[in-house]
């Protein structure tokens, strides 16, 4: 037998909605239940702890509508619950859980001394409407400066839900800045090394050791929250600022020495991520706009019709690391095609270029390709794969051209100044001696790169080792400090050679960007958002830039698998922050083990790109799992608060998150857990949250009566009240569900009470299918609902809605049912007959379920207008929707 408890024990839990639920399933493989009672074990009511009697629910419950015990070969489950208002609670208590069966009276005792449940209740915050006191008290509450020069913080801006200001920081590397206080839980998005962040979450007191923070958001003990993101104002040198927190005490430092305008934009909101993005808006707002040498134009490029969004790629490097050749990639992807497998486009990663490897990393010795790899140069590779109907070819190489820089006894050291650099860091990829392009000659060296690689098929690059130039103490023969400004300017120049001889070459959308992420980069990304649109900008704002969120995939470290998901997860909180320059990139994964099918199913929910590497029998192999080559971009997924402060690999709980269009939610759960998990899904709470962070709530500022929710494991289809609060999920580990959330349309027939609700699902064959529905569905829909009642009785809908020529399979939710007489109750009706067209004839092939309302259709390629006339007969039974 398995016991699952929530909220889960030896954890922090935060409440500040009107109840807390309580749930605990008792899970049997082959043994039948035994469990006569069960109770929470507190101090909710005091000091003296006691015993609360859990509820056990008569007959099938509601919140097993999605549970299905086969993801977890289990054969029963014996649920108890008890739902508590939290108005009455006390601010903090604890819990435990106890139960005892039929067969013996001592009660047995769930996890050990010690691992109780802490949960703490916030009680509603109400500021008033753009109230400036309320946030500066909720920040005086938090920060406690160590300074006595008064005020720290000015340039208040404040809503009804969020607030933001900028702090004054000291420039003085050595002196603590403030101290935080009254701190329940923080997330802190550190630096793992000069080129990824990584979340790292704790209690109370902050302690990020050596690590940098880019972002520290806490959650106060009145239920605020508050995120800090430092920056260096008015300044047009690659620098950036950094925290530095140990035992809640914070440091501001600078890349750069002898900084005096450093500050901290802060973000207060009633929710986290409302804090994030209110920080890093001001940060936007706070930035000096970008240097005129930035913005030096050179003719674009037309952007490419085959978009790395919207297409399924593939990347050479798990299926052939380095020693990847023109024959071995014309191969695997002949192999590919036959298989019945093409990829729009495709990324040869390192291992293509003409590279002096006397050091241990090598040296890029020319432009030009491998001539033993590839001896026709990429022009013959390029030409055979887009004849094999590949669209699109990238390449990869550094930002400095190699791990190790430049030969400088190569032909490019005739063509282009170098200098000699050194580094400092262990962590680098390249030898400590580098020899670079200076700032001076980049800008040519790019040009003439990217005008070589246009010229060969190429149209876009992966640029990676971006953030090396932190590694870098010394720049020729200058000083130390000398040598951070030389630097400084030589990383602003790379950026601007790279993304105007891309946009020149290849056009907007034509650069991942990886090995990247740096205060330095996150703060020009903001720059750039503040900018006016303007012709003269070197790159267009398109978010076919794509943007890697997290560290490498590695698909044989078994421990990095769950890891790499939350770290991910964890980061677009930030990193979405960046949506309309970048699209988030997840990295590529690998089929052919146990757990790609999450890193296919989690691809999908990214909202990026979705592109496979490894070899072609592996990937054809799990052919099923990977989905049509149409990939259907949206913004990043929203973290559900409730895993925003705990790292989910280590927490007995589901990582659950949200992908929001207009009124229609997709709620994603994994289980990156080391085991199974049974788990409640707080539905309404999730759906009212995604909806409302949208911005944009129903048109009635109500929720709706009924919401249709369509899972994607099992085709399942139920329609629920909205005020359902949670249903059940069992998951094992590494592996993820979602579910499809829509609210029911309510359409009266005209004159007559028969009322008829109806949902459009998108694409239920995608993880995220709703993004199939042509924009603005619900005024489409909505008003192209048209009502009315026959000669012989029927009642009859006419129903038009648009869907995208993307598009494989379209999913609709329908009940009908007529008032009764007394008005007590509601007659549900049979829906006797659907006929269903479009522009170009009518649909065939399609299905519809009487029990559920679901109606399924495959859709013909361009399908574009659907038209479904639905006809009710007489009432079939006293029934209520459920």
């Amino acid at each position: 037998m398995q016991i699952f408890v929530h909220p889960p024990l030896n954890t922090l839990t935060t409440v500040n909605s009107s109840s807390i639920n309580f749930r605990v399933y008792f899970v049997y493989s082959n043994e039948q239940a035994d469990i006569s009672e069960a109770e929470i074990w507190t101090n909710i009511h005091g000091s003296e702890w006691h015993g609360i009697k859990l509820n056990q629910p008569a007959g099938t419950s509601l919140e097993h509508t999605f549970l299905d015990l086969a993801h977890i070969e289990a054969s029963c489950i014996c649920q108890f619950s008890l739902d508590m208002k939290t108005a009455d609670l006390p601010y903090e208590f604890e819990f435990t859980v106890r139960w005892r069966t039929h067969t013996q009276d001592d009660w047995q005792w769930i996890g050990s001394v010690g691992s109780n449940a802490r949960v703490v209740v916030y009680k509603p915050l109400a500021p008033a409407t753009a109230s400036v006191f309320f946030w500066q008290q909720q920040l005086k509450s938090i920060i406690k400066p160590f300074s006595a020069s008064g005020n720290i913080a000015d340039s208040w801006h404040a809503t009804a839900s969020s607030a933001s200001c900028l702090l004054k920081a000291r420039s003085s590397h050595s002196e603590p800045f403030c101290q935080l206080t009254s701190i329940q839980r923080y997330l802190a998005f550190v630096r793992k090394d000069q080129f990824w962040i990584i979340p790292q979450t704790g209690e109370s007191a902050i302690g990020t050791g050596n690590f940098d923070v880019v972002c520290l958001l806490v959650e106060a003990a009145s239920g605020v929250y508050a995120a800090l993101v430092p920056f260096v104002q008015g300044s047009s040198v690659s620098h950036a600022a950094v925290l530095k927190v140990q035992a809640n005490v914070v440091h501001i430092q600078s890349t750069l020495p002898n900084i005096d305008s450093m500050r901290i934009a802060m973000g207060l909101a009633l929710d986290p991520h409302g804090a994030i993005e209110e920080s890093m808006l001001r940060v936007q707002q706070s930035l000096s706009p970008i240097s005129s040498q930035s913005n030096r134009m050179l003719p674009p490029a037309s952007a490419h019709p085959c978009s790395l969004l919207y297409h399924r790629g593939y990347c050479t490097w798990n299926g052939f690391y380095q020693s990847i050749s023109h024959d071995s990639l014309i191969s695997q992807l002949n192999r590919l095609q036959d298989d019945g497998l093409p990829f729009d486009w495709v990324l040869i990663d390192d291992g293509w270029q003409a590279v002096d490897r006397n050091d241990q990393h090598g040296r890029l010795y020319d432009i030009f390709a491998d001539q033993l790899k590839f001896p026709g140069q990429l022009k013959q590779t390029t030409s055979l794969l887009f004849d094999m109907g590949v669209c699109r070819v990238g390449v990869w190489h550094a930002l400095w051209g190699y791990w190790s820089g430049i030969d400088p006894e190569g032909t490019l050291a005739k063509r282009y100044e170098l200098v000699k650099c050194r580094q400092r860091s262990m962590e680098i990829k390249g030898e400590a001696e580098v020899w670079l392009i200076t700032a001076s000659s980049i800008y040519k060296f790019y040009n003439d790169f990217y005008h070589w690689l246009a010229g060969q098929g190429v149209s876009f690059v992966k640029v990676d080792y971006q953030a090396a130039f932190e590694c870098i103490e010394l720049y020729g023969d200058k000083s130390a400090e000398d040598s951070c400004i030389a630097v400084a300017e030589m990383y602003s120049a790379y950026y601007n050679a790279m993304e105007q001889a891309a946009m020149r070459h290849f056009g907007p959308g034509s650069i991942i960007y990886c090995m990247a992420q740096s205060p330095y980069l996150i703060t020009r990304t903001l720059q750039r958002l503040g900018q006016p649109v303007d012709a003269k900008c070197p790159v267009d704002r398109t978010t076919d830039m794509l943007f890697r969120n997290s560290d490498d995939y590695f698909p044989d470290v078994a421990a990095s698998h769950g890891w790499h998901i939350y770290c991910n997860m964890a980061n677009s909180a930030w990193s979405r922050c960046l949506s309309g320059y970048f699209a988030i990139d997840w990295d590529m994964f690998q089929p052919g083990s146990p757990e790609s099918q999450i890193h296919a199913a989690s691809r999908q929910i990214s909202g990026g790109p979705v592109y496979l590497t490894g070899k072609a029998a592996d990937i054809s192999a799990e052919r099923k799992h990977l989905g049509t080559n149409i990939v259907l971009p949206h913004p990043p997924p929203l973290l559900d608060k409730s895993c925003l402060f705990s790292d989910m690999t280590t927490t007995p709980s589901l990582l659950v998150s949200t992908v929001t269009l207009d009124s229609i939610v997709v709620v994603a759960a994994f289980n990156l857990y080391s085991t199974a998990l049974v788990a409640p899904i707080q539905l309404h709470e999730l759906y009212s949250t995604a909806v409302e962070h949208s911005g944009k709530p129903h048109s009635t500022h109500q929720q709706p009566k009924y919401l249709a929710t369509y899972q994607k494991s099992t085709s399942r289809l139920r329609v629920l009240p909205t005020n359902t609060l949670s249903f059940a999920v069992a998951l094992k580990p590494l592996t993820c569900d979602t579910w499809t959330v829509s609210p029911m349309l309510l359409t009266k027939c005209s004159g007559h009470k028969a009322v008829l609700y109806s949902a459009f699902l998108g694409d239920t064959s995608k993880y995220v299918g709703v993004m199939a529905i042509e924009r603005n569905v619900h005024s489409v829909l909505s008003n192209s609902l048209r009502a009315s009642k026959s000669n012989d009785g029927q009642y009859q809908w006419n129903i038009r809605a648009r869907v995208a020529a993307t598009a494989d399979k379209a999913t609709f939710a329908f009940v009908a049912y007529e008032a009764a007489a007394s008005n007590s109750s509601k007659l549900l009706l049979d829906i006797s007959n659907i006929r269903l067209s479009n522009m170009d004839g009518n649909f065939t092939d399609w299905q519809f379920d009487h029990e559920t309302g679901k109606l399924e259709l495959e859709l013909p390629q361009q399908a574009s207008f659907i038209t479904i006339t639905i006809c009710s007969d007489i009432p079939m039974a006293s029934i209520v929707p459920c």
